[in-house]
């Protein structure tokens, strides 16, 4: 356990050896911490759900049964702010293959920023105002649905990107147009904006996305865990399969001038962010069968390469609370 905290519940890990941990991992900087790890999980736990972004291509029910079945997922994410084809197909779909979704509600950037490139807090509010009263509740209070997704990338707006305060209001809001749904945002927790009361009390998590840039994976795992808990918010862990890796997979990435990671990188990442404590959920970037990577190849056939397949099949069980052999 780190000496800072109290005892976790769930995962668990043995510290071995130890110094300051405040402030290591600074978004791409990386300092000593001297701290080293063993990391392992508790199969007397609940397991961590497992996920994938995106689907697109694969949102039919035949469809979604293969990605679950290839890679045993239990959740994934995708975007509708149409709530009639959210309701009246995706997800029954879903939950016709057994299968969770986060949900982005309220569209893309441009449906809520201003013409200075900031952005605009009522504009947001009328993106997610057709889905009251939409029949998506049914899907809320059955666990189809288990996040909304207030915003992905909030710090990415030309202008002003949202307050922690305005982040917090978004999520009071949207738990009164969604009563008993999450809310989370997709950004690194150590890089969230801090609301004027010190913590969160309306958004419940924040998405975290590790890409090798970031430095070490445990100094980053550390950093963002306290950071979640300082901000009272629950840990998603993640990998940015697509743009993430190191250069040692030869493949171009989504982006131009990134790499997708390798099998090697998926097990060697997601064997320490899988085993953070109270991990709460673990989503990974991102299998489409229809958006072309920087190289025009399709994403989803990197994501398909047998030994891609097995490590992210691998990082499930893991997951689940077993103790799978390294493939």
């Amino acid at each position: 356990m780190r000496p800072d905290s109290a005892p976790r519940s769930a995962r668990w890990l043995v510290l071995l050896a130890c110094a300051p941990l405040a402030g290591c991992w600074t978004g791409g900087a990386q300092l000593d911490t001297g701290y080293t790890y063993e990391w392992e999980m508790d199969p007397d736990q609940p397991p961590i759900p497992f996920g994938l972004w995106g689907l697109n291509g694969f949102h039919t029910a035949e469809g979604l049964r293969q990605v679950e079945e290839q890679f045993g997922i239990a959740v994934f994410h995708t975007s509708t702010h149409v709530p009639s084809w959210g309701v009246g197909t995706m997800l029954p779909m879903a939950r016709s293959a057994g299968l969770r979704v986060n949900l982005r509600m309220a569209g893309d950037h441009h449906w809520y920023t201003d013409g200075e490139g900031n952005f605009d807090l009522a504009a947001w509010k009328a993106m997610l105002e057709p889905w009251r009263d939409s029949g998506v509740q049914e899907f809320i209070d059955d666990g189809t649905l288990a996040y909304h997704l207030l915003l992905d990338d909030i710090s990415t707006f030309e202008g002003r990107s949202p307050t922690g305060d305005e982040l917090e209001e978004m999520a009071r809001y949207s738990k009164s147009v969604l009563p008993g749904l999450k809310v989370a945002v997709r950004e690194e927790a150590a890089r969230m904006p801090v609301p004027v009361r010190g913590s969160y009390e309306f958004l419940d998590a924040a998405f975290n996305q590790y890409v090798s840039w970031y430095g070490d994976v445990e100094e980053y795992a550390f950093v963002n865990e306290a950071a979640a808990h300082r901000l009272g918010l629950e840990l998603v862990n993640g990998l940015n399969i697509a743009d993430g890796g190191n250069g040692s997979s030869g493949q171009p990435g989504w982006s131009e001038t990134r790499w997708a990671m390798s099998a090697a990188e998926i097990v060697q990442y997601g064997y320490v962010l899988s085993a953070v404590p109270d991990c709460a959920l673990f989503m990974a970037w991102e299998y489409d069968g229809e958006e072309l990577w920087s190289d025009e190849s399709v994403g989803s056939d990197y994501f398909d390469r047998p030994e891609n397949t097995a490590a992210l099949y691998w990082l499930g069980r893991r997951l689940a609370g077993e103790d799978p052999p390294r493939p």
